[in-house]
């Protein structure tokens, strides 16, 4: 089908930007399923990876635009916000507003009401309703991308309950939902009322093989040979050595640099990028990130949670361009940015997450589906590694397995509590009755078509313990409820605060143990070698919140509260951070992952302190977000500063904005003229 052919549903102008991205025509699948595209029923594509799901789902979007509608494009992380944002924009030649809402989960983000397409996340969609955005109940068109995310333990529920929620908000709202595997489809669509569309037709072909030692078989439909001596290496360098890229998949942080160091032996007779180095290194030179540089200077790279947001972009944008030729990534790449190799090589079979387990088909699949390039590959090939005690099992299980069924994570009580309580807070439910009748419409209950009377019951009675609602005809919340709702904060960590704010001033060592021991933050793990953090705990007892006995069960639960604590203690207290990540046994991400936690739950904390009037963490939250002790804040807040920069400012006796206006000169000597130039700039457009 040619895109010609679109003109009377997106106009010849619409048919114009697909041309200047090089689309000429639709895929068969595509073609097959348009029409259902362009009707109002709701709508559930499985289609494998790069068979053209987004620009389907973008040309629905475009429609409903053209009709005067609004679109919500919701994906799971921040990062694939910000990739489809950029894509999305090209839509803006035919005069479409294209938004993105990510971060903040207080902000309404008011902006936007004139938008034509907004792309979130699930969870910053759901603070929207909370937080009651007033252009959010103008959406007509709902796309949920990714929706067999409904299986994740972490964001299932919040994706379901949004869905359920926007549902009840606007009955005539289009919903369309993308997969990539979804056996169940069927299940879903009931659920969603929708038609759905399955196809596994891809734009490359896939072959898949199992290595076992060095004995690798391809199993296929389309008469490749099926057997071969190969041994990893083999395997990669044979790509490379013809321009192509290799995805290898590791189970773990050390094993994906491990591997990425080994192979840049092999990427480095074909590869030389003196100027990645640079790049590279500019955020931080800790020992993580000089490894990095030396093996993506020789055209291979180590990509995980460890790593910057700015180093995996960096190493993400060289691997489409070919710099770098092997990427050897932990497996939460799979389900996020698009980054489609030749060859996708998966190590193991198993994962250990506390304890061994095997890796779901999904998991694999979702791995797999990344080999093959469009319009650079005339197929793709996914290698699964494994041992010959498992060689039968995984050809069985994986090669020609059927990912599981998708199902709902909701009725876990932690998730039925965050989610009651901002239900209430949201004027859906006014009795418990009310409340079961929300839940009957979610895909917890067409599934397992069980009442949740019990479990919402004693829901209730525990926020009402915690003054987060009263009953009295019906379910009223509170004023710390309603905060508590809207700071999107877990309500156990909503109590937590206020339970210990409510009873006198905290020192810095305290609120950040507090922060710590909420459900909220991520924590450090204990090592053997951290008995210094016990001597600390003890050293400090009189200020942390909670001190445990020595023989409790929940003793090394606390250790690691205090563990995390005190490593944003050193934050706050400037300690350097390759020192930091050092003393802690953490990469540069890690830190910066719970820096920015952190400043959440000190924003929430702060909120909750004003409510109790608690003054005694003013300014806590800042500090974290910027890493300085409080004498500092005044200087940070000027873009470019920067900790370090503000310190030797500070120290030279420079310590406000008023000192930086009055001595250019030693301003220029001491953070150099470039960077003074950048904050003179910056000083004179506020006016100072």
């Amino acid at each position: 089908m040619k895109v010609e052919e679109l003109s009377e549903y997106i106009s010849s102008y619409g048919v114009r930007v697909l041309k200047d991205e090089g689309i000429e025509e639709l895929f068969p699948p595509q073609a097959e399923v348009v029409g259902k595209i362009f009707s109002s029923k709701n709508l559930l594509l499985a289609m494998p990876t790069a068979a053209g799901k987004t620009l389907l789902a973008e040309l629905a979007m475009v429609r409903e635009a053209i009709k005067g509608g609004k679109s919500l494009y919701v994906v799971p992380l921040r990062a694939l916000a910000s990739e489809k944002y950029e894509s999305f924009k090209k839509w803006r030649k035919i005069g479409l507003r294209i938004g993105i809402s990510t971060g903040d989960y207080e902000a309404r983000d008011e902006h936007l009401a004139d938008c034509d397409i907004i792309v979130t996340t699930s969870e910053k969609a759901d603070s929207l309703i909370r937080n009651r955005a007033g252009w959010i109940r103008s959406i007509t068109c709902l796309v949920i991308d990714e929706i067999h995310l409904l299986d994740s333990e972490k964001r299932g529920a919040t994706l379901e309950i949004l869905v359920t929620k926007t549902r009840k908000m606007n009955n005539t709202l289009r919903i369309i939902g993308l997969s990539a595997t979804a056996p169940n489809v069927d299940e879903i669509a009931d659920w969603l009322d929708a038609e759905y569309y399955a196809s596994d037709w891809r734009p490359v072909p896939l072959y898949e093989g199992i290595l076992c030692g060095n004995s690798l078989e391809i199993f296929s439909d389309y008469g490749f040979s099926n057997s071969a001596r190969k041994k990893f290496e083999e395997l990669v360098e044979e790509i490379v050595a013809e321009g192509g890229g290799v995805l290898v998949f590791e189970s773990t942080r050390k094993g994906a640099e491990r591997t990425a160091v080994k192979l840049s032996e092999i990427t480095g007779k074909y590869v030389k990028n003196e100027w990645i180095e640079r790049v590279l290194l500019e955020e931080n030179e800790g020992e993580m990130s000089r490894k990095l540089a030396e093996c993506a200077k020789k055209g291979s790279a180590f990509h995980h949670a460890g790593l910057l947001n700015g180093q995996r972009k960096i190493v993400e944008d060289a691997f489409r361009n070919g710099d770098i030729k092997v990427v050897v990534a932990t497996p939460t790449l799979a389900a996020g940015v698009n980054l489609p190799a030749r060859r996708v090589v998966i190590r193991s079979i198993y994962r250990f997450d506390g304890f061994s387990r095997r890796i779901k088909v999904a998991e694999y699949k979702q791995m797999a589906g990344r080999a093959g390039r469009p319009g650079m590959d005339e197929y793709g090939e996914a290698i699964l590694c494994v041992s010959a005690r498992d060689r039968e099992m995984a050809v069985q299980r994986y090669i020609f397995g059927e990912p599981e069924n998708i199902t709902s994570k909701l009725g876990v009580e932690t998730h039925l509590r965050f989610h009651s309580l901002s239900i209430i807070c949201d004027g859906y439910a006014k009795t418990i009755e009310e409340l079961e009748d929300f839940f009957a419409d979610t895909f917890f209950f067409k599934q397992n078509e069980i009442s949740l009377s019990y479990e919402l019951e004693r829901v209730v009675r525990q926020l009402e313990n915690w003054k987060m609602i009263k009953e009295e005809d019906v379910l009223v919340p509170t004023k710390l409820g309603m905060l508590v709702s809207k700071l999107y904060i877990d309500p156990l960590t909503g109590f937590i605060f206020h339970d210990v704010l409510s009873r006198g001033e905290v020192s810095d060592i305290g609120a950040l143990h507090l922060i710590c021991r909420t459900p909220d933050m991520e924590r450090l793990s204990v090592r053997k070698s951290d008995s210094w953090v016990e001597d600390e705990a003890f050293r400090l007892r009189n200020e942390l919140t909670y001190y445990p006995s020595d023989f409790s069960a929940e003793y090394d639960w606390f250790l690691s509260e205090v563990k995390t604590a005190l490593c944003l203690k050193d934050w706050i207290e400037e300690m350097d951070e390759d020192r930091i990540c050092e003393r802690y046994s953490i990469a540069p991400g890690d830190l910066r992952r719970i820096i920015e936690t952190a400043e959440w739950l000190s924003n929430a904390m702060s909120r909750i302190a004003e409510e109790v009037g608690n003054n005694s963490i003013a300014g806590l939250t800042e500090r974290i977000k910027y890493g300085v002790r409080g004498e500092l804040l005044d200087l940070v807040r000027v873009k470019y500063v920067g900790r370090v920069r503000a310190r030797k400012l500070y120290d030279a006796g420079i310590t406000n904005l008023e000192d930086i206006i009055k001595n250019k000169e030693r301003v220029e000597r001491l953070i150099g003229k470039g960077i003074a130039a950048k904050v003179f700039e910056q000083l004179r457009a506020l006016s100072l």
